[in-house]
């Protein structure tokens, strides 16, 4: 049995919280089955969350990005997804993405920054789906309650996830949180 470490398991969060000198919350792996409502709808299954949230929340979801990064080996963001409706927070997700993998069209809509990748991927039909690597909660924390606007939550419920592409291309590792 493999056992992953946290820096393997919540890449690429483990990358944004050690570049900013800011601490891993504490967290722990879940079965997907045992996760609470809505939290195993949202989260325990093989497509994007964009398309989840859409429907949960009943309309859009816009892209706010908080922190993004390119190197020659890789473009990441952490960004937090928004139900346009209400304005409120309803994800937050910190992502690698491998841009070699994509057309130019589609690396220049993912750069551009203005939808979310599941968004971007559906709309230019690219092929993919999410393994999810694992399902885990992460214990309080005062950066995830500052993201969503909240004070004291008692945690948060997510998911580590791999997009892949044809011939089992990576083209992204994320870590995607829910708002409580």
């Amino acid at each position: 049995m493999t056992v992953m470490q946290p820096t393997d398991l919540l890449y690429p969060l483990t990358l944004f919280r050690e570049n900013g000198g800011r601490p891993l919350p504490p967290f722990e792996v879940l079965d997907g089955a045992t996760l609470p409502e809505p939290y195993r709808t949202l989260l325990v299954h093989e497509g994007d969350m964009t398309s989840r949230l859409e429907a949960f929340h009943g309309g859009t979801i816009i892209l706010e990005v908080l922190h993004r990064e390119e190197t020659p080996e890789a473009y990441r963001r952490e960004v937090v997804l928004h139900a346009e409706q209400s304005g409120r927070p309803v994800e937050y997700g910190a992502i690698e993405i491998n841009l070699d993998a994509f057309a130019p069209r589609v690396r220049a809509a993912i750069v551009e920054a203005h939808l979310p990748l599941g968004g971007v991927l559906n709309r230019f039909g690219v092929r993919y789906r999410s393994e999810p690597k694992a399902f885990i909660r992460l214990g309080p924390d005062a950066i995830m309650d500052g993201v969503f606007g909240l004070f004291g939550s008692p945690g948060f419920f997510g998911r580590c996830n791999v997009l892949l592409g044809d011939g089992d291309c990576v083209l992204a590792r994320i870590v995607e949180v829910l708002r409580p």
